[in-house]
């Protein structure tokens, strides 16, 4: 060791290079580690205040269905260029960068710098006038807005019934039996009650014939009365439980057909006019089927930008329901209805009221839906030569060809749209003549539809258009039908069949819609149909550039479709505008952005008029309005 006051060598050789701090008390370390939390907490808690206050001021400036409204007054625009598509009457689509609404309706559309100018800055320097302030929305990027979709053909209470137990698809007998025992199991049914479904279809089948009653008869199923309608509605097929409720069966049916087997007894199907024998023994639906019907089916519709429907098949008995529903404002979309009379070959137009824009728009019903003939997929559309794939089989019409004439006539007269279900050449000729004698030179004004005119002759195609009889197609029937369609026609009926163009070049009018539940609620699958003629992935019977490909209507055609179309016309010394969904529904407040229209629109996630074809399903609907409110889904500002 070195001596006193001498530092120790060694001790120098071990120490620290900087100077070491003599470690804090016990009670300081305490404090100061109890300094560190607090930082620690507080700044914790600060960004948490932080990350609150900004999803807060987000959930403010978030306006969803259900949840708070819009202003009375407000814009919406895009900082992309002219990404809303106004759709006017006169022609095009109609880009701009801004549409202004107040309340419900459109008021004025533009430029960023016009609606700037007019609605937010001062009108004049020297007095200092401001108009009202007004809340502007901006289009995410790539989003885009159109009208309100209308679908110009579907069946709304059919819809919703039938999502119970769904068979589309269903590839064959073995498969829809297991559905419905499926179905049978998970649900509580009372005894007795009828099981329906929808959607099978044997041309989709290895065996492509008609299912039978004993299908059916298995343990869990033999007993109960089981009717499932076929994909277009124009077939059932029922157990043995529904046939022992029907007692004796005539031997034919007028427009109709009961299919039976090798020793005469009815196997199970029964084809158009024949299921009214079935349906005379169904239980009738309550008002909270019908409730539950209607509900799912708007949610489903306004979630793919859908803000109207032709209902393309209204029951008589159904008419006060859907009244009481205006009036309690439970509509929450638009309903252009076509009366079905309880005798459909009679006039009872003077037994039941029209009605006009019922409750905001909300019901409208003044015209009637006529049946013509069945569908092709059944064999029950009526052609006026042989089916190709069946000789000696020409289909057949529902109602004989004498009572066409009188029974259009009547309904014209009585001041009604009529609109006849049509499929066949044959349907289509003979209610084309029909229209004609009624109409004895006055012009059509809107009072005539051809629904579906799916086959049509030629000449009755051009006769039509000159008619000015409005031609309302379904897309999407052409892609599901062309697997098989022209093995039912043959290579030359078929140049007159699912023709839009060709209608639309002979200066007639369409309607586009879906169908549904025979097809997809989906309005976007039938604009996708309309374009491109392709299966949804992507295929056809002539290959990629799809079927029939002169028929394909341009993307702007088919977007007028599902709105507005504007031709000019003059008719009964007035002259009115052409437009196909709106117009075809007599429709003067809807179909279009432009000032005057009602506020019925759609914000997608891209682009409809540029989209690449192959992505063009997976658009999607971010939100939907209805009277300038969010009818669906949501907006930021």
């Amino acid at each position: 060791m070195a001596p006193k006051g001498e530092k120790d060598p060694l001790l120098d050789a071990i120490k620290p290079a900087t100077p070491r701090q003599a470690r804090p008390p016990r009670h300081i370390r305490h404090r100061q580690a109890g300094r560190s939390l607090h930082l620690s907490l507080t700044l914790g808690i600060l960004a948490l205040v932080v990350l609150y206050a900004r999803q807060n001021r987000s959930s403010l400036n978030t306006y969803n269905y259900g949840g708070k409204k819009l202003p009375m007054k407000y814009a919406v625009c895009s900082r992309e260029g002219k990404k809303i598509y106004t759709v006017p009457e006169e022609s095009g689509v109609g880009p701009v960068e801004c549409v202004v609404v107040q309340g419900k309706y459109v008021v004025d559309t533009g430029s960023m710098a016009h609606v700037r100018r007019k609605w937010t800055e001062p009108q004049s320097q020297a007095t200092w006038q401001w108009t009202s302030k007004m809340k502007v929305f901006y289009l995410p990027e790539g989003h885009t807005m159109t009208p309100g979709l209308i679908d110009s053909h579907g069946h709304p209470l059919q819809y919703g019934l039938s999502r119970q137990l769904q068979l589309t698809g269903s590839t064959s007998i073995p498969e829809i039996v297991e559905r419905v025992e499926d179905y049978v199991r998970s649900s509580n049914l009372p005894p007795g009650t009828w099981i329906e479904g929808l959607g099978w279809d044997q041309n989709i089948w290895p065996v492509k014939e008609f299912p039978t009653a004993t299908d059916l008869d298995t343990p869990l199923l033999k007993d109960k009365p089981i009717i499932l309608s076929r994909v277009d509605v124009h077939a059932i097929w029922v157990s043995h439980a529904v046939l022992a409720q029907l007692g004796p069966l005539p031997d034919t049916v007028e427009g109709g057909k009961i299919v039976r087997g090798a020793s005469g007894e009815p196997t199970g199907v029964f084809i158009d006019n024949a299921m009214d024998l079935v349906m005379a023994k169904k239980p009738p639906y309550t008002e909270a089927q019908l409730s539950m019907s209607i509900e799912r089916m708007m949610d489903d519709a306004l979630a793919k930008g859908m803000t109207g429907v032709h209902d393309a098949m209204l029951s008589q008995n159904y008419v006060p329901v859907f009244e009481k529903w205006a009036k309690e404002g439970k509509l929450r979309m638009r309903f252009y209805s076509m009366l079905r009379c309880t005798d459909r070959d009679a006039y009872c137009g003077d037994a039941i009221h029209r009605i006009y824009d019922a409750h905001d728009g909300r019901f409208t019903m003044q015209s009637v839906k006529l049946f013509a003939d069945g569908a092709l997929g059944s064999r029950g559309a009526a052609l006026l030569e042989d089916y190709s794939d069946s000789p000696g089989w020409k289909g057949f019409l529902l109602s004989p060809e004498e009572t066409w004439g009188p029974l259009i006539k009547a309904w014209y007269d009585g001041g009604w749209q009529v609109n006849v279900h049509t499929i066949g050449d044959k349907a289509n000729h003979v209610v084309v003549n029909a229209i004609e004698a009624a109409l004895q030179g006055k012009d059509a004004a809107r009072q005539f539809r051809l629904e579906h005119a799916q086959i049509m002759a030629l000449d009755d195609l051009n006769r039509a258009a000159k008619l000015g009889v409005i031609a309302s197609y379904q897309p999407t029937h052409a892609t599901s039908d062309m697997k098989y369609a022209e093995d039912r026609l043959g290579p030359e009926r078929i140049k007159g069949a699912y023709a839009w163009k060709t209608y639309l070049k002979a200066g007639g009018r369409i309607a586009l819609g879906s169908d549904f539940p025979v097809e997809s609620i989906d309005p976007l699958k039938g604009f996708y149909a309309a374009v491109t003629r392709l299966d949804e992935d992507g295929t056809s019977p002539h290959g990629l550039n799809g079927w029939y490909a002169s028929e394909k209507l341009s993307r702007e055609e088919a977007l007028r479709g599902f709105t507005i179309d504007g031709k000019s016309m003059t008719t009964r010394g007035s002259t009115l505008t052409s437009f196909t969904g709106a117009y075809a529904s007599f429709s003067n407040c809807t179909g279009s952005l432009v000032s005057g229209k009602r506020f019925d629109a759609v914000i997608w996630d891209d682009d409809l008029l540029e989209v690449d074809q192959g992505e063009m399903l997976e658009v999607q609907v971010k939100a939907t309005f209805l009277d300038g409110q969010l009818a669906y889904g949501s907006i930021k500002g």
